[in-house]
């Protein structure tokens, strides 16, 4: 959500004048918090507010939640409507708050779309980012296209915040949404952008699919035109790609007493993710799923690129498009504390570190006593040894050496975080047979266990009281799952019914991750069943077939 604030306010010095380029000062004299701020706000105070007394977010069928949640966007529009009757939403907005209309006219609302952002930070499944979203739209300004282009912009925002690859967000809204036929620089010079979510919705997307920072993202948005496009897009990268702190200060700083108390609550609410090196590190899950079907291979067809990215072709020869060199240069760049790694002599880095570990070698001893300079490194030297020697790169895929020091990177990123383990909740079963649901709550004094069936209400058959030393262990147990390398989605399209799972973990600081699964699991599925007690004859698959 801070990104679409960034959008909006670096956009906002220009109106409709927009800069033509991506060469401006993105904070300058001139630059202020917008109504399409307020109306984001204001609409995560609703889900805040429709959200308080339940334990996890309403899901997409609860339709009680959807009810509550919309009139609390009614209310909270209207509240902070209120409070800023001139935020240039126009004469009609200032009428509808001030009135006794339930909806605003559907001539209202040209920024409906990024309004309901929010949406897409806190839900953990795309389908109850898009249902929130509608029910955020249908009820402030109602309207087929305008709902149609919030579903769009959060679930690109849930998709991105979720560890999908570019390639994954744009195939998703090309089949539901948006053709995307176009490119940037192709409509920069001839396009014209109509007041209407059906262009501005594509345009925003397309800026952040082309982007190779969130600031990229910013500059070619708003040098693209209009501040709604810049807060979409801007919202889309910071779930990709995260916010510096510098430019996070700046944005903040510009929000009045009122909109930073909002912001603050938010950021309790829905912590923000605050991994480094995130957009590396989200190619774990990928890869792990990946690379038992097929094969890694380099794409020379542009021989005049700097660099050659690598894909993944199925057995079925359908094609994941995984440009890991690409970005991983890309995060170099847009990372001065990193960039230097590129012109330096890796062999200097790699002795200072004391490590003694080259990219040559299958398993390094000392691989998790690496610092992240020195993993860095390792990859840029597995890049790079496809310069000297034609095909010597894919090795580092498929022997698993590139996967190994993602994992030490996202090991760095949950160390520094210090997140501790508050609940951990396993359903599983299937439409014929019910759904046993496992829980284990972690004090500060011990824990409780208990075991019962889903959608029935009577006490559980299974309840036992742990000591603080049985919980600390149960806490290293399931630390030791790694359940954070895993994919949140292990759907299998083409089952209709059998298993279904869904994991969810609760840290300290009210974050929260999930994973879900239909007749497929995880590589280490056998893992968790024994955490729970679980008898393997019933319910452990074997996940290599």
């Amino acid at each position: 959500m801070l990104g679409a604030i960034i959008g909006d306010i670096v956009a906002s010095r220009f109106e409709s004048n927009m800069p033509g380029s991506k060469e401006f000062d993105l904070f300058a004299e001139g630059c202020f918090a917008t109504g399409n701020c307020r109306m984001i706000l204001a609409l995560a105070k609703a889900i805040m507010e429709a959200t308080k007394g339940q334990t996890r977010l309403g899901r997409g069928e609860d339709d009680d939640f959807h009810a509550r949640l919309s009139g609390c966007a009614v209310k909270s529009v209207r509240e902070i409507g209120s409070k800023y009757p001139n935020c240039g939403l126009g004469g009609m907005f200032s009428r509808w708050v001030f009135g006794d209309h339930h909806k605003l006219c559907d001539r209202f609302g040209d920024g409906a779309a990024i309004h309901a952002a929010p949406a897409g930070f806190v839900a953990t499944r795309v389908w109850d980012a898009e249902r929130i979203a509608e029910t955020l739209t249908e009820a402030i300004h109602p309207g087929e296209e305008r709902v149609k282009g919030a579903k769009a912009t959060v679930a690109a925002i849930c998709m991105a915040r979720h560890g999908a690859l570019k390639s994954e967000i744009r195939a998703y809204v090309r089949e539901k949404y948006y053709p995307l036929d176009f490119r940037i620089d192709a409509i920069r010079s001839t396009g014209r952008l109509d007041e209407g979510p059906q262009d501005y919705v594509p345009w925003a997307i397309e800026c952040f699919l082309e982007s190779t920072s969130f600031e990229d993202a910013v500059r070619t948005a708003v040098s693209l035109g209009g501040g709604t496009v810049a807060a979409i897009t801007g919202a889309i990268a910071e779930a990709y790609y995260g916010v510096s702190p510098d430019m996070k200060d700046k944005a903040l700083g510009i929000l009045d007493e009122g909109l930073r108390g909002i912001y603050d609550a938010w950021t309790h609410f829905a912590p923000a993710d605050n991994e480094r090196f995130r957009v590396l590190t989200k190619y774990v899950a990928k890869m792990g799923v990946a690379y038992p079907l097929g094969k890694w291979v380099v794409d020379r067809e542009d021989d005049g690129a700097p660099m050659y990215p690598f894909h993944f072709h199925f057995v079925d020869h359908k094609e994941l498009a995984i440009d890991f060199d690409a970005e991983f240069r890309q995060f170099l760049k847009g990372h001065p504390e990193w960039e230097f790694i590129e012109r330096t002599r890796h062999g200097e880095i790699l002795d200072k570190d004391g490590s003694k570990c080259h990219a040559d070698e299958k398993r390094p001893a000392n691989l998790w006593s690496l610092d992240e300079q020195s993993v860095l490194t390792l990859m840029m030297r597995a890049f790079r040894a496809e310069r000297f020697s034609e095909g010597a790169s894919p090795a580092f895929f498929e022997d698993g050496r590139l996967t190994r020091w993602l994992k030490r990177l996202k090991d760095i990123d949950w160390k520094w975080q210090s997140r501790k383990i508050t609940e951990i909740r396993f359903e599983i079963g299937g439409v014929f047979d019910g759904y046993t649901v496992y829980r284990l709550a972690l004090g500060d004094s011990g824990a409780e266990l208990t075991e019962a069936e889903l959608f029935i209400e009577s006490e559980p058959f299974r309840k036992e009281g742990l000591s603080l030393a049985e919980a600390l262990a149960l806490r290293d147990r399931f630390a030791e799952i790694h359940t954070e390398y895993w994919n949140d989605d292990y759907s299998d399209p083409l089952a209709l019914d059998g298993e279904q799972w869904q994991l969810s973990v609760r840290y300290s600081g009210a974050c929260v991750l999930e994973y879900y699964g239909s007749n497929a699991y995880p590589e280490n599925w056998n893992e968790l069943l024994d955490f729970f007690g679980i008898d393997r004859d019933k319910k452990a698959r074997d996940v290599e077939k």
